[in-house]
């Protein structure tokens, strides 16, 4: 009885009329007829003049601007939006961070109606992306505060850095990966991806952001079905407009894609959460989004980087490997025919999510790079939560608790919560990892694991967790003198380097378990709140990390890391270095 009285209100509430956010109503004074078979029609202006040769799309049909600035489409109004796509020496206009790209249809497939945008003259030669993703955003974890509070000043303190670097016309973009919302917590969260710009409005977030639809965008309540895919989509069209769609930034087009198709089976996996459906979903691209896609390129130069975003992985990364990898689409002539088209340009990034790890592919025999950023929430914002697992334990001589004050977000891979910026000159990108909690120039962490060790030895609660959790890495049982390091973005591009006492020594790459991760997170979660039967708990988490077998217990390191344009990281390590997880 409470699950259908939930469904029927969240319907409610999501069926009441909406009008997007920041989708163009600009009326343009510039002349504009239908022609006798079109469908829709307007123009595209910049301060009053006419642009021409200006892409114009509803998704399907793909059309250009003529000389007068005019544009027609014989459309189906199959998605119920035409969108623009900016030249690269123009911008769109700007609300509440939200590019004005789309506008909304309002009349059936049979009548024509006009839609207008106005564009913004911009220097493009020189510019800056930051990409992030897996916001997860809902009223649960102190997530708003979190992003509003952390989080973003952060990102405006990189922007401001930019801009005082470059100047103040020098322009930043963010490509925001997906998930913005977080599906399960719709209802008892009172917050669906409706109200993500809202939390963009509040925040004063600082750039333009071109969103990306994730599987936690969809409407969980549309459910196995006919045309489910598009039904469950119609909330994220609402409030960001096209799930795919294309522009430009200088001489670099990007393309957004929605590689999520819902299926979202009835089940009752999350019926305590008020859920009809087991919100499941394969990873691919649509036939008509693979259509749409092939016009697209087909009318951009291939002289110039192609930059691709969306949701889910295109590869996986092999284990103990930085090069080999596998497809992650689950139709793998699928994933050929999407690398086939975009492997067409010199050089194509891919900035993808999901995963809540942090990892780089150069899949050099196809020209590809594939960065999937780790999420901005951690484990969905979990790790920060106050007075959760901000907090990490230990005990009196009484065995009275005592909570200490940890970091901020983490993933389960060690990365702690942040973005990417990429930097953009003429033809050439390049990036790097910007930690919320590091500053620039920080780039790994390094554990004495004889510390480490002795810490969890004097844990009688670390004791009780590997117990229940004895597929995890005992720390207790450690050999003597090694060093961990975990280098967030580190590829196949990379070097690290380590030297004792000022002769080097080698740094093996290994399968290693955070121990920052499992202290702040699985150990808090399972020793405070008694969850010694949690399965995901038992699960190992890998990131990119070295081991380092030392001589003495109190020997000095120098830790080095060159990331791939040659910038060096380094760290001097003098141990013993205390492990205090709570610091």
């Amino acid at each position: 009885m409470r699950l259908y009285r939930m469904k029927f209100l969240c319907s409610l509430f999501l069926s009441i009329p909406f009008i997007g956010f920041s989708q163009s109503v600009f009326q343009s004074k510039l002349p504009c007829s239908p022609t006798t078979d079109c469908t829709i029609y307007g123009t595209v202006e910049c301060n009053g003049k006419p642009l021409s040769n200006v892409i114009v799309s509803d998704g399907y049909e793909i059309t250009k601007t003529d000389k007068q600035g005019r544009y027609f489409l014989v459309s189906q109004k199959r998605n119920g939006y035409v969108f623009v796509t900016a030249p690269g020496n123009y911008a769109y206009e700007v609300k509440d961070a939200l590019p004005q790209l789309w506008a909304n249809l309002n009349n059936s497939k049979g009548i024509a109606e006009r839609h207008d945008f106005r564009l913004v003259k911009a220097s493009h030669k020189k510019f800056a992306f930051i990409a992030l993703t897996d916001i997860h955003m809902a009223n649960y974890y102190d997530a708003p505060q979190h992003f509003r509070n952390k989080d973003v000043p952060v990102i405006r303190n990189t922007v401001n850095g930019l801009l005082k670097k470059h100047g103040k016309k020098y322009k930043v973009y963010t490509i925001n990966g997906g998930d913005s919302s977080y599906d399960t917590y719709w209802v008892t969260g009172s917050y669906t991806i409706r109200d993500f710009p809202a939390t963009l409005k509040e925040t004063q977030y600082p750039t333009p952001m071109f969103n990306v639809m994730g599987n936690h965008d969809n409407d969980p309540f549309e459910l196995a079905g006919k045309d489910v895919d598009f039904r469950a989509e119609q909330a994220y069209r609402d409030a960001l407009g096209p799930t795919y769609y294309s522009f430009n930034i200088g001489k670099i087009h990007f393309v957004v894609l929605d590689n999520i198709i819902y299926n979202n089976k009835p089940g009752k996996g999350f019926e305590s959460m008020g859920l009809p459906g087991m919100k499941d979903y394969t990873v691919g691209i649509t036939p008509n989004q693979m259509e749409w896609l092939r016009k697209d390129l087909a009318l951009q130069p291939h002289d110039a980087p192609l930059v691709v975003c969306m949701h889910d992985p295109l590869f996986l990364r092999k284990k103990l490997s930085l090069t080999e990898y596998k497809h992650n689409f689950d139709d793998p002539s699928n994933a050929k025919e999407l690398i086939r088209l975009i492997s067409t340009f010199p050089e194509t990034h891919i900035i993808d999510g999901h995963s809540h790890r942090n990892y780089t592919f150069h899949c050099d025999s196809l020209r590809i790079i594939d960065h999937n950023v780790s999420s901005i929430c951690g484990n969905w914002w979990r790790t920060g939560f106050t007075g959760y697992d901000t907090y990490t334990i230990s005990r009196t001589k009484k065995g009275e608790k005592v909570f200490h004050k940890g970091h901020d977000q983490i993933n389960p891979d060690g990365t702690p919560s942040g973005y990417y910026v990429f930097n953009v000159d003429g033809r050439k990108i390049t990036w790097r990892y910007q930690s919320l909690s590091d500053p620039a120039d920080v780039q790994f962490r390094a554990w004495d694991m004889n510390e480490v060790r002795r810490y969890s030895q004097n844990s009688s609660d670390y004791a009780d967790f590997i117990n229940a959790y004895y597929k995890r890495c005992d720390y207790r049982q450690l050999p003597d003198n090694q060093v961990w390091i975990n280098v967030w973005a580190f590829d196949s591009k990379w070097k690290i380097r380590v030297w004792e006492d000022g002769k080097e020594i080698p740094a093996k790459l290994d399968l290693l378990e955070s121990p920052e991760y499992i202290y702040w997170y699985n150990f808090f979660m399972a020793v405070d709140n008694g969850r010694f039967d949690s399965p995901s708990y038992q699960k190992v988490k890998y990131g990119v990390s070295f081991r380092v077998q030392c001589s003495s217990p109190t020997s000095t390191l120098r830790i080095e890391a060159t990331d791939s344009f040659g910038n060096k990281y380094t760290k001097i390590m003098t141990r013993p270095q205390k492990f205090d997880p709570g610091r």
